[in-house]
């Protein structure tokens, strides 16, 4: 063989193993770490008295306190302002009853259904920020808050406070709460209903 060719095999050769290693990845052994939900016969308190501080803007929500398993107890969580985000409404952390077990049952961000908006409201006048509010002790740990929020009114061209209250809990949904969301130069409500798991 003479030198050209050599030269061209060897690297021909050296080509093909660099291709062939190409789509070798070494990979770390997986951890499966499996999360399990503590059982607990104790029945959660009712939700405690929150005073919810001035919103940072108009567009924050609320995402309010709840009672978390820790060390054997109940321990209380303080609610707090988020942004807000569009198209979606988060689902508040809650507890549920499962032969005479109690399961946590984490909040986070939900996508609205889109059943649920009917027509929207866009608008290019800001909400107010938010009211403060002060969350009364609820009737009973399956009460869930009903946050007051800022509901245009298009007869007068302007936005009128709803105040929050308590209602019972819907076997297989949660409250989205009524929020506003700035989209450039306007706004959009989204949320306000109940809407399914």
């Amino acid at each position: 063989m003479n030198r050209r060719s050599y030269r061209n095999t060897v690297l021909a050769l050296t080509a093909v193993t660099v291709l062939s290693l190409t789509g070798c990845v070494v990979e770390p052994p997986h951890q499966h770490v499996e999360h399990v939900q503590p059982r607990i016969v104790q029945a959660p308190p009712a939700p405690l008295v929150e005073i919810i501080p001035s919103a940072p803007s108009p567009d924050a929500y609320w995402v309010g306190g709840h009672w978390k398993w820790e060390g054997n107890r109940y321990v209380w969580n303080n609610g707090h302002w988020e942004q807000s985000r569009q198209g979606q409404v988060y689902q508040q952390s809650y507890w549920t009853q499962n032969g005479g077990e109690f399961v946590f049952h984490q909040g986070h961000w939900v996508n609205i259904q889109p059943a649920y908006n009917t027509a929207p409201i866009i608008i290019n006048v800001a909400p107010p920020p938010p009211r403060i509010e002060i969350i009364s002790a609820a009737p009973s740990p399956n009460h869930v808050w009903i946050g007051g929020y800022w509901r245009w009114n298009n007869n007068n061209g302007r936005h009128e406070w709803v105040n929050g209250h308590w209602e019972q809990r819907r076997d297989g949904q949660f409250w989205a709460p009524g929020h506003w969301v700035r989209n450039g130069n306007s706004w959009s409500f989204s949320g306000g209903f109940w809407q399914h798991y």
